[in-house]
């Protein structure tokens, strides 16, 4: 019986623990966002707390992704991924049970914001090390897929909890689901190590931060300006004379098209063999089409730009993840607590930035420079994938040796 139980539990059980750690580490921001109009008639606040709630949530995480790698490498994988969804629980039940006080809810929100920056880069190396290479790039799209999907998780607490039961209790059972994924993530033993080792290799060259951090620049005017999307692309809908209600399902059905393009993307990474980096770069670059599109005002360029932005401004997170990944074998909780602490600082800035110049100019003035800083961010990835090439060297070897079995 005791060689049953350690038997590793595969690939689909690793990649469903790095799901739902992802699903439970932003729920909480979420939460609160929907749940706004009852949290706030409940604390007697205004609109301007909840983008600095979203900030304080994004801005932490920014911070604490930095110490991730050097948290996987001294507790392991599995217990940071494991205190990552205790502390969204922790941080929930906070809410749930305090009472009406704005600071206890702003130290929740930072509190959650720690447990889902570190819990980020651990889910990403419990992809890398457990999940077979050849499915790694789904593992990431679904990964990255979580986030809308805790979005429609707090959209429907709504309805079918918050309006019949209070918000408290919409807390309080998110904090018991959080809990609950924090229990099923399986012991280190039983997860195995299908993907890449989990000691760091130096075969491709030695570990260097630099182009990381050239890279990470890119990956945050991307995330500042996929974030701005998520948080005004209803209320630019709604400027541009789409009826209220017709903008929610607007934005629910982008939202699900960018989930399913997020999966799609993963997929066919690990079906083709290409340069993944530069695709993010194009997908950036093509979110920012989108963007210029929901600034010119049209009613029916906002839906074709809201739908594509979600399709490509802000469907890259899995696939550049994968990417650096792959450039990092047994370093992925190193190198994504870099960039993910640049993604989670992009989302934090992106929405303050985009309301910032909204009340000083205009939609069209704030989309047109969300769509110029898209691009330049899409040039910073390349800029970011050639330094990180020229310093690792077999990584060079490894694409002429593809682009050569390519040609024959």
């Amino acid at each position: 019986m005791s060689a049953r139980r350690e038997r590793p539990v595969g690939t689909a059980r690793a990649a469903t623990a790095a799901v739902t750690v992802t699903t439970a580490g932003v729920l909480p921001a979420y939460l609160v966002g929907v749940l706004w109009v009852q949290v706030s008639a409940d604390l007697d606040v205004g609109p301007s707390l909840l983008g600095l709630l979203v900030a304080a949530f994004f801005g932490t995480s920014a911070v604490s992704a930095l110490s991730a790698g050097t948290l996987v490498r001294r507790l392991g994988t599995v217990v940071v991924v494991r205190l990552a969804s205790g502390t969204a629980a922790a941080a929930m039940l906070l809410v749930a049970l305090a009472t009406p006080d704005v600071g206890v809810v702003v130290a929740a929100l930072v509190l959650a914001g720690w447990g889902n920056g570190i819990g980020q880069p651990a889910s990403n190396d419990l992809i890398a090390c457990s999940v077979s290479s050849g499915r790694q790039g789904l593992a990431y799209g679904l990964k990255q897929a979580a986030i809308p999907l805790s979005t429609l998780l707090a959209g429907v607490a709504v309805p079918l909890v918050a309006i019949p039961l209070g918000w408290r209790t919409a807390f309080g059972l998110g904090a018991g689901l959080a809990l609950l994924v924090a229990l099923s993530v399986p012991s280190a033993r039983r997860l195995g190590t299908a993907g890449s080792s989990s000691a760091p290799s130096e075969a491709a060259g030695p570990f260097r931060r630099a182009p990381l951090y050239v890279l990470t620049v890119g990956l945050m005017l991307g995330a500042a300006t996929g974030n701005a999307l998520g948080a005004f692309s209803v209320s630019t809908a709604v400027a541009g004379g789409i009826d209220p209600a017709t903008a929610g399902v607007l934005a629910a059905v982008a939202s699900g098209v960018g989930a399913v393009a997020r999966v799609v993307v993963g997929w066919l990474a690990d079906r083709i063999r290409t340069r993944w980096l530069l695709v993010v770069a194009a997908q950036m670059s093509l979110g920012g089409l989108s963007y210029a599109l929901l600034g010119t005002g049209v009613e029916a360029l906002i839906v074709v730009g809201a739908v594509l932005g979600y399709c490509t401004g802000w469907a890259w997170a899995g696939l550049s993840t994968y990417a650096v990944t792959r450039m990092h074998h047994g370093m992925a909780a190193r190198a994504t607590s870099i960039t993910q602490g640049g993604m989670g600082l992009g989302a934090a800035l992106g929405p303050l930035a985009f309301g910032a110049v909204v009340s000083a100019g205009s939609y069209t003035l704030a989309w047109s420079a969300t769509a110029a800083l898209a691009v330049l961010g899409g040039l910073v990835i390349v800029l970011g994938r050639r330094l990180l090439l020229r310093e690792r060297p077999a990584l060079v070897a490894a694409h002429r040796e593809r682009r050569t079995a390519a040609r024959a």
